[in-house]
Parts: C-alpha cells; structure tokens; sequence
C-alpha cells in the first residue's frame, strides 16, 4: 500500500517525517506543485481541499480550504500538533551542549543583523526626506520610532 492509498498505516518520524506521518494516513493522496492534495479527514470531502507541504525546517504545513482547523485534522488522524514538527537531534554531551549555546547566539547574531540591515534603510530614508527640507508625517515619524526600538534591541544581541 503506497502513501495515500490507505489510512492510518504506522510510519516513524525517523523515517520519512513529518509530512510523510501524515500523508500516511491520508486518502485520495496526490501530488500538487511543491506538495500534496488530499481529502480532508475532519469534513466529508468528495473533492481534495486539504494541502499539505513541507516547510524549509522540515515541518508539515496543512491546510484545509473548507475551512478545518488543523487541530481537527489532526484529531481525525489521530495524530497531535508536536507530529507536524521534525524531532529534535539533541546532543547531550558538553560539547554538543556548547556548539548547540554557539549555534543559537550565531542565530541571534544573524537575525540582529537582518533587522540592522531593514531599520538603518528605514533610518536613513527619515534622514534623507529631513535633510531634504521634507518634514515626516506622524505616521513614518512612528515608524522611524519602531526603528530606533529595534535597532536598540538588535544592538543588545549583538553587545
């Protein structure tokens, strides 16, 4: 039986992960562009409204065009919320303790210097419309506000 053509078959995560789980226990399976159509297990459906794919991170993202909420899918498949997302790999020795605190800061480093790079073009717009003669209306003086907030808090991730 091949994914799709039968219902609640037991996959592992380990195996073929978290859209494959459920895809396992879909009907009417087939593929769509970057991902999969599906009937929905929550409503009667006589057509495929429930799209599911696979995100950059490895986790299930479902949606039913009816209108099911996910929680009720997954309630008709007798799966939970947590067996959308990829199982952790966690190394519980000092050193992959310390490379895994490394990764994380790295990771707040990146994105402190991605809203850096998004509020100094917001900044430096403000200071070329003032230079300019142009006074800023209340709504982009707001704006520039928000930027300064950020780029403070970027700056404390990167201090």
């Amino acid at each position: 039986m091949g994914i799709g053509q039968g219902r609640m078959m037991t996959v592992s995560h380990s195996a073929i992960g978290p859209a494959g789980v459920l895809l396992a226990r879909l009907e009417g399976v087939r593929n769509s562009g970057r991902g999969w159509v599906a009937r929905c297990p929550a409503h009667t459906d006589r057509s495929a409204s429930l799209s599911v794919a696979e995100g950059r991170d490895g986790r299930a993202l479902v949606k039913c065009f009816a209108g099911c909420e996910v929680l009720a899918i997954l309630h008709a498949l007798g799966l939970e919320l947590a067996d959308l997302f990829p199982q952790r790999i966690a190394d519980a020795s000092p050193e992959g303790r310390a490379a895994s605190r490394e990764a994380w800061r790295q990771s707040g480093w990146a994105a402190a210097l991605g809203v850096l790079s998004r509020e100094a073009s917001v900044v430096l717009v403000a200071a070329r419309a003032l230079a300019d003669g142009h006074p800023l209306e209340s709504e982009d003086h707001a704006r520039l506000l928000v930027a300064v907030e950020r780029i403070e808090g970027a700056r404390e991730v990167l201090a």
